[in-house]
């Protein structure tokens, strides 16, 4: 039996000029997501990153800490391109911009719904190729050995619509809920992977920290 631990990336800077730079809080949630795993005495034999800068920083505050070797790069940890699907959703529906978070719970199952039914995203990568590539680098991390990976929201959301057999629209509500620098554990056992930890953030319960759980 070994484990692969999926997290999220830590908050990047959404509304600046570079969102996939992490904030500063988001490099503050990193490091004490590395600071929980090296008090529980968690390292790991393998470390997989996407190539996304947001991985690479939150990567490289884990690993600051001596918690695992130098990570492979896999680019099939990417996140889906979200700003081209809303636009295209947008432009198909007249919509405007999502003006909270409210709008936004109401509109992102439908863009994601949109985009796995082929009726938005056609010039850009298919729902389905999404689901293949996050597939096959989740595959190419199975082993006997304890595995880190450092990706975004989307794969995780795919990995758990594999393991869970869930449908596009709960898959699309599950993905509303993951959190920034979140831990997601699944355990290889008998040519089986299955869910044993989902959107966990221990790091996070100490006080003071309660406005860390970020969903951006």
């Amino acid at each position: 039996m070994s484990r692969l631990i999926l997290i999220r990336h830590a908050q990047a800077s959404f509304g600046s000029d570079d969102y996939d730079k992490l904030s500063p809080l988001g490099h503050q949630q990193a490091d004490w997501l590395a600071g929980y795993f090296r008090e529980h005495g968690l390292r790991f034999d393998r470390v997989i990153r996407g190539d996304l800068r947001r991985h690479r920083e939150t990567a490289e505050a884990v690993l600051a800490h001596g918690l695992g070797p130098d990570p492979e790069i896999d680019p099939r940890l990417n996140e889906i391109d979200y700003d081209t699907l809303e636009h295209d959703y947008r432009l198909a529906t007249g919509d405007g911009p999502a003006a909270g978070r409210a709008d936004f719970l109401r509109s992102f199952p439908q863009v994601f719904g949109g985009w796995a039914e082929g009726r938005i995203g056609a010039a850009h990568e298919s729902f389905a190729d999404f689901e293949t590539r996050v597939a096959a680098a989740i595959d190419d991390a199975l082993g006997n050995e304890d595995t880190l990976v450092v990706t975004s929201g989307g794969a995780i959301g795919m990995t758990l619509r594999r393991v869970l057999g869930l449908d596009v629209q709960r898959t699309a509500e599950m993905l509303l809920m993951i959190h920034n620098a979140s831990v997601h554990e699944f355990v290889w056992e008998d040519g089986q992977l299955r869910l044993s930890l989902f959107n966990a953030s221990p790091h996070f319960d100490p006080a003071g920290r309660a406005h860390a759980r970020t969903y951006i």
